[in-house]
């Protein structure tokens, strides 16, 4: 059983926070996607990628209809490798992050289409 910790994206306390989960024995830190509510996590953790040395670290929850597939793929194979392979990719449906454009989730169907392309 492994135990996570939450942040909202921010770039100005990501390095902090991972260290500081890190510290107290977390096992890895989810940084939440959704735009107009939080910045960027892809750059908060690459940050906290750099900062730490053993915390897992992913997304939580990134989406295939925001985010293109093949740049969602790009920015978890850079953070593979900055991260020693500790990067998780989180999908979902993306709630509130479409909720926020007006749009309603993505069905678990479209997930699955845009993120396998099957």
């Amino acid at each position: 059983m492994q135990f996570w910790t939450s942040t909202v994206a921010a770039p100005t306390r990501s390095a902090a926070f991972a260290k500081q989960a890190e510290a107290e024995g977390w096992d890895g830190m989810l940084v939440v996607d959704s735009q107009n509510l939080s910045g960027d996590p892809y750059v908060c953790l690459g940050q906290a990628a750099t900062a730490s040395e053993r915390l897992g670290l992913a997304t939580s929850v990134t989406n295939p209809v925001t985010r293109h597939p093949a740049v969602t793929a790009s920015s978890a194979l850079t953070l593979q490798r900055l991260s020693g392979d500790r990067m998780v990719l989180g999908i979902g449906r993306g709630d509130s992050a479409l909720a926020h454009l007006g749009r309603a989730p993505a069905r678990l169907a479209q997930v699955y289409q845009r993120s396998t392309g099957a």
